[in-house]
C-alpha cells in the first residue's frame, strides 16, 4: 500500500495500470461477457464501439482505457438486471 502522510493523515497515492496491465483486465472482462447470454447484445455493441476508439483515438492507452469504461458499462447493466 502506498500512500502519503499530510497533515490530515494518511492519504493513499493514485496508482495508474500500465497499459499491459489494462489490456489484460480487458482480455479477462471480454472472455467472461463473451460467455455470459445475457451480454450478448452488449457485446455486440461493445464490438462496434471498440472499432469506433481506434478510428477515433490514436494513443493506445486512451483506447485501452475507453474500452475498459464500455466494459465497466456492460458489468453495471448486467449487475443491475
Amino acid at each position: 500500500l502506498s500512500g502519503q502522510l499530510t497533515s490530515r493523515g494518511w492519504r493513499p497515492m493514485a496508482v495508474t495500470p500500465d497499459l499491459a496491465d489494462l489490456q489484460a483486465t480487458i482480455a479477462r472482462m471480454e472472455a467472461r461477457f463473451d460467455t455470459d447470454p445475457r451480454a450478448a447484445s452488449l457485446m455486440g455493441s461493445y464490438r462496434d464501439l471498440c472499432a469506433r476508439f481506434e478510428t477515433d483515438l490514436a494513443d493506445p492507452r486512451d483506447i485501452a482505457m475507453s474500452r475498459a469504461a464500455a466494459l465497466m458499462m456492460i458489468k453495471y447493466q448486467l449487475e443491475e438486471n
